[in-house]
């Protein structure tokens, strides 16, 4: 645009001094400056293209027009010569292309040039132009012309401009509150089903909790999580799976009201939030809340399959004003997992109960871990007897974790958290170590145990170093392969030859380290990993046990153990307590047994005291133990 003007300002007076030339033919200095000022102006209109150069060729036009009105005015008569109207185009042309301060930095000049001008004619210095009083006037009148024209035309084009530039900021305007829109849309809402998201869920709890008070009012919270959607999305695909999710947020909009949000917060976890009276019926909440879990229990056609999902939900209530996000999303988390806990397909509502079970639980944690740390982790021990003869043919090394008041935790109590703290590798191995080390102090003792076994989790068998962390131990205190058993839980479930946990068996079984499974019989599939992996002996739950008397019991047991020895494995029977129990296995021909009948797990100095009190093993002492326990 400013080499436009520029242009048309170096046109305007070429065409004023063509009209002098015929008006005034004289040739004066005022009229060389003039035409050199518009040479000059034409010329820095191709310059101001350049972005770089745009406001110093702009500020240069202004220079120009000043000083050149005003050089040329000295030789034609100063204030009152047809040149010095001319500057007053400066100060628009300032205004339009530089700005405010150059605008009255040229205006300020303008006004000093004519004041000088004024000043030097009563000095003398101006020459006295050389044409009448007429021509002047007509000369003056072309000039205010001109000079109109070039203002004219900078405001007119400043205005144009102007407008095209307010048009173009309304419509970028618009189209970024439309993409703020758009982007508002995408931040706090789920792509797939439409609900909000975790950031919509936590824009509206802000809202609610800060933008009222209403104490005729509490604020319902549930979260809900589905229970069978991994198994749909993994067998059907995730089209159908998104299909089911689209299902179940319509189910939910469809049963809260205004003012409500449903939000999904996680692959199939989604969050309820509404407000109730304080006068509506306390057992709303669990009402409302069972509704869900009906409704969500419903089977439903998905992408064209049948399914059907169900949900469990956690749900807290709290008074408005007296609650933040952070705790109604924790209550409501420890009531869903309480609930899941039960069975799943139910809903729980947040008691003060859940919250002292959380911190119970956080102290826990915390004990456990600063016990894997400090090397409280243990083991008792726990002798496994030869049924014929009476002889001690080993020991099995139990994993404890000591307290710091000297209790021993049982595993119960501890496994579960470890298996969640991811530490059970690390309490396997200090459990290894510990057991190696007491087969080697007993056996300096002058105690004759053959070997020690020890509990392998999934776990360390899926981990890649934990043959050769055995076989490190086992060297460091110089014991061989055949003094430790390592005893396999049944529940680890193998699917083929390829699994980590059955590569681990076999590596294992190359360094002729004997592999048991244990807890056989206790509800997994046993028979099939009995044929998938090439292990050593079996160790037959304590809980078939238990019904020994049961005929069918003892028929199970029996064939059981003779399949067993079908296949070449060893047995041991764990969990005998009675003589009866002793006597029905010795007569179907079982050969190694352990229980708390026999000797309850010790640890290793009381293990010593036991295993010298034992004596000479002999069956009808442990016949006359086994009826002093019964």
């Amino acid at each position: 645009m400013l080499s436009r003007v520029a242009l048309s300002i170096s046109i305007i007076l070429t065409l004023y001094l063509c009209i002098v030339m015929v008006v005034m033919p004289v040739i004066t200095i005022g009229k060389f400056i003039a035409a050199l000022a518009a040479i000059l102006i034409g010329s820095l209109s191709i310059l101001c293209h350049h972005e770089r150069l745009y406001t110093a060729s702009a500020a240069t036009i202004v220079a120009i027009t000043i000083i050149g009105g005003f050089v040329a005015s000295l030789s034609n008569g100063g204030a009152d010569g047809f040149v010095a109207p001319i500057m007053i185009s400066a100060p628009v042309t300032a205004a339009v292309f530089i700005g405010a301060r150059a605008t009255l930095i040229s205006a300020i000049s303008v006004v000093l040039a004519i004041i000088s001008l004024l000043y030097l004619e009563n000095l003398g210095w101006v020459t006295e132009a050389p044409y009448s009083p007429r021509t002047l006037d007509i000369a003056a009148i072309v000039m205010l012309s001109a000079a109109t024209g070039i203002c004219a035309s900078g405001v007119g084009y400043f205005a144009h401009a102007m407008q095209a530039q307010i048009r173009t900021l309304h419509e970028s305007q618009n189209q970024l509150l439309e993409a703020s829109e758009q982007l508002d849309q995408s931040a706090h809402h789920d792509p797939l089903t439409g609900l909000a998201n975790r950031q919509g869920l936590q824009r509206f709890l802000e809202q609610v909790l800060s933008s009222t008070s209403d104490a005729e009012q509490t604020i319902f919270l549930a979260h809900i999580d589905l229970d069978k959607f991994k198994s749909i999305n993994d067998t059907h695909g995730h089209p159908v799976g998104d299909a089911v999710l689209i299902n179940v947020a319509q189910i939910m909009r469809d049963e809260v009201g205004e003012g409500s949000i449903v939000a999904r917060i996680g692959g199939d976890e989604f969050v309820i939030v509404t407000l109730l009276s304080i006068h509506a019926e306390r057992s709303e909440p669990q009402r409302l809340s069972d509704q869900l879990v009906s409704l969500l229990n419903t089977p439903m056609i998905a992408n064209g399959v049948y399914c059907q999902v169900g949900a469990s939900i956690g749900f807290v209530t709290a008074p408005l004003g007296a609650c933040t996000i952070d705790t109604l999303m924790t209550n409501a988390d420890l009531a869903l997992y309480d609930a899941k806990r039960d069975g799943r397909g139910t809903a729980r509502a947040f008691t003060p109960a859940l919250r002292q079970a959380l911190e119970r639980d956080r102290v826990f944690r915390i004990e456990i871990e600063d016990a894997l740390e400090t090397g409280r982790v243990t083991c008792v021990l726990q002798p496994q007897i030869n049924v014929t003869t009476g002889q001690v043919i080993g020991m099995e090394g139990l994993g404890r974790i000591e307290n710091t008041s000297g209790e021993l935790l049982l595993p119960a109590l501890i496994l579960p958290i470890l298996t969640d703290m991811g530490r059970l590798v690390d309490f396997d191995h200090q459990v290894m170590r510990c057991s190696l080390d007491a087969l080697v102090a007993l056996r300096e003792a002058g105690l004759e145990i053959p070997y020690v076994s020890i509990n392998a989790s999934a776990q360390s068998l899926r981990s890649k170093d934990y043959p050769a962390r055995l076989r490190q131990e086992l060297d460091a205190r110089g014991l061989c392969s055949e003094d430790v058993i390592v005893e396999i839980l049944e529940s680890t479930r193998i699917e083929s030859s390829d699994d980590a946990a059955a590569k681990c068996i076999d590596a294992l079984r190359n360094q002729k380290i004997k592999t048991i499974m244990d807890d056989f019989g206790s509800g997994h599939a046993t028979i099939s990993n009995l044929l998938k992996l090439d292990l050593d002996g079996l160790k037959i739950d304590r809980s078939l046990i238990a019904g020994l008397q049961n005929k069918k019991t003892l028929k199970l047991v029996q064939a059981v153990h003779g399949l067993a020895r079908e296949f070449d494995l060893d047995v041991i029977i764990e969990g005998v307590e009675t003589p009866e129990q002793f006597a029905l296995l010795k007569q179907i021909g079982c050969e190694m047994i352990q229980g708390f009948g026999i000797c309850k797990p010790l640890r290793s100095s009381e293990f010593e005291t036991w295993m010298r009190g034992y004596g000479k093993p002999k069956t009808d002492w442990l016949q006359s133990r086994l009826r002093g326990l019964a």
